[in-house]
């Protein structure tokens, strides 16, 4: 086995290895919230990772270049997505999106 066969089983065992982790991690926390942090290595470390394993294997070809734009929609969606998950979910626990009175921080603002 060569050096770049080591680094694409590697960066793909990392990939898996990272959604893996992120699953347990949704699957553990009790709330919404928490569960929105566990997603993040998913979307951004382990499409990255494998990404990076497919342009090692298959270079800059149709392939690697379809890699690197997938991870990148991922990597770059994935605040936007997360932004809207948690503002659905404070909408569906109050009812609106706005800072409640017993929120705000004592002696701060009007």
């Amino acid at each position: 086995m060569s050096p770049r066969d080591l680094a694409v089983v590697a960066l793909l065992g990392l990939g898996v290895v990272v959604t893996l982790f992120s699953c347990l991690g949704v699957l553990v926390m009790r709330d919404a919230y928490d569960r929105l942090h566990y997603t993040t290595p998913a979307a951004v470390v382990a499409p990255v990772a494998i990404a990076a394993a497919v342009v090692l294997e298959e270079r800059l070809s149709a392939a690697g270049v379809k890699a690197v734009l997938v991870a990148l929609v991922l990597v770059v969606t994935n605040p936007v997505l997360g932004h809207a998950t948690a503002r659905a979910a404070r909408i569906r626990e109050f009812g609106e999106w706005t800072v409640r009175e017993e929120e705000r921080e004592r002696g701060s603002g009007p």
